[in-house]
């Protein structure tokens, strides 16, 4: 029996007990909701990076956020999040495929680690890089390369019009894992996308 039962000798007491109880519950439940839903942004950060090919840039590594407030009702709101930043980024991966015009790299073109041309940007505008428009087809060259009969080392990229896949799909993994989560909680939940 625990020793604060022995001090209470009247109505009032039992009344003040019974609610410090219940706010301790609350408290406690919601602190137990909570640590679950953290894990599971912590588990799905590491789903998504094994998700991408060739692993993710340091920038996607940190992606998913967990937040946790009370809004002006005094409920207890838990969110999994994508950072705003990184959301604009990955849009197209984890949420909803787009089409995509860009060059895409030839065997000779050099590469940044995150799989584009080097130096496209500072290259187009330098004139390093030119887009030449031949056969109905644009190709990028690179007009530093000194060049064969037949023009292929030059050409660093060919623009097409590509599909991305979906990597990891948020939603459906987050709305998975909440369902998950939550499946032994007794309790009242409501589950909603932003």
């Amino acid at each position: 029996m625990p020793n604060n039962v022995s001090t209470i000798t009247g109505v009032p007491q039992v009344i003040a007990n019974i609610q410090q109880q219940g706010i301790d519950y609350a408290n406690n439940f919601n602190k137990e909701v909570s640590n679950r839903l953290r894990q599971l942004s912590q588990k799905m950060q590491i789903d998504m990076n094994n998700a991408i090919d060739r692993g993710p840039v340091p920038f996607t590594k940190n992606a998913i956020l967990f937040r946790f407030y009370r809004d002006s009702t005094g409920q207890a709101v838990n969110q999994i999040l994508v950072k705003n930043i990184q959301a604009q980024y990955l849009y197209d991966i984890i949420v909803k495929p787009s089409n995509l015009k860009k060059f895409i790299p030839t065997s000779t073109a050099r590469m940044t680690q995150q799989g584009n041309i080097s130096g496209l940007k500072s290259g187009l505008s330098s004139g390093k890089y030119k887009v030449v428009d031949t056969g109905g087809k644009r190709r990028l060259i690179d007009t530093s390369k000194k060049d064969t009969k037949t023009k292929t080392k030059r050409v660093i990229g060919l623009r097409e019009t590509k599909k991305r896949k979906l990597v990891y799909d948020f939603y459906k993994e987050a709305e998975q894992g909440v369902r998950l989560v939550l499946s032994g909680v007794q309790g009242h939940f409501r589950i909603s996308r932003m």
